[in-house]
């Protein structure tokens, strides 16, 4: 298949650094170009994150966080776990904050990530770091996480279902959730640089493979046991799974009758069709 004639890349980094967009996967996503091909093209490109000066970039693209109390205030259906009635009474009531506030507070004092915390307690997923950046400038926002932490000091809050869903994680961690890879079609290039162009005036291509870890923002770093990196690129080893797997089959023979058990079951089939899918292949 051919692919489409090169792009102006310097052409595409001034309507980059014009437009709104806030990383170069979402410029990419914005002209329907291959995020990977654009960002293999473009590692000399400045970059736009709020860490980092860059005098031509445009203003950050406001996104609010609402400090302004509503007590009917919808959470959406977007937390890795529902947050038991116990756990929210823990939660103080007197600070004027809205829902998704007490729920950003509640998950950040767990997992010290403001971008998780965004998403777990139901914000948009479309900018959850700069929601979650917002809510810790909010002063009752860091009073509120500050009174839990001394709880947690106090008390430690993890229940036992807190651990059965740790060991879910790391027994049915997903590779895919750590790293896009795959093949693609690029370019062919003569000795001389140039792109070669078939008998029908097509651009001929070539495959390749590659390998790309995603940001540690996107991913469960808890799940993540050992990154190094060494002359044949970065490495990154994950939890033990079947340690995970044998801690999980004995608590549940255990307590059968126990919440987790019927998506354990559906796990471990899903499981072990994909591994037997990898052997035949």
């Amino acid at each position: 298949m051919a692919a489409k004639a090169k792009y102006d890349w310097e052409a595409l980094l001034k309507e980059y650094l014009r437009s709104d967009c806030t990383s170069k996967t979402q410029f990419a996503e914005s002209k329907g170009i291959n995020a990977s091909l654009l960002r293999r093209n473009t590692a000399d490109w400045p970059s736009k994150s709020k860490s980092k000066s860059n005098s031509n970039k445009k203003p950050k693209r406001k996104v609010t966080a609402k400090s302004k109390s509503n007590k009917n205030e919808k959470v959406t259906p977007n937390q890795e776990r529902k947050v038991t009635g116990a756990e929210l009474a823990l939660i103080n009531d007197e600070g004027n904050l809205t829902e998704k506030q007490k729920l950003f507070c509640f998950f950040y004092v767990k997992s010290y990530n403001a971008t998780q915390s965004a998403i777990k307690a139901g914000y948009t997923a479309k900018y959850p770091s700069e929601i979650g950046w917002q809510l810790l400038q909010i002063p009752k926002v860091r009073d509120e996480i500050q009174r839990l932490k001394n709880i947690k000091r106090r008390s430690i809050m993890i229940s036992e279902d807190d651990i059965v869903e740790r060991y879910m994680r790391i027994a049915f961690a997903d590779m895919n959730d750590f790293a896009d890879f795959g093949t693609e079609e690029y370019p062919a290039v003569d000795e001389h640089g140039h792109i070669m162009i078939d008998g029908n005036g097509n651009v001929k291509t070539r495959k390749r493979d590659y390998l790309e870890f995603k940001d540690s923002n996107d991913v469960d770093g808890g799940l993540i046991c050992e990154i190094s990196l060494g002359r044949s690129g970065m490495k990154v080893k994950l939890e033990d799974r079947q340690k995970a797997l044998r801690w999980l089959a004995d608590y549940f023979c255990m307590n059968p009758m126990n919440q987790h058990k019927i998506a354990y079951d559906k796990a471990v089939l899903s499981l072990r069709e994909r591994e037997l899918k990898a052997k035949e292949w």
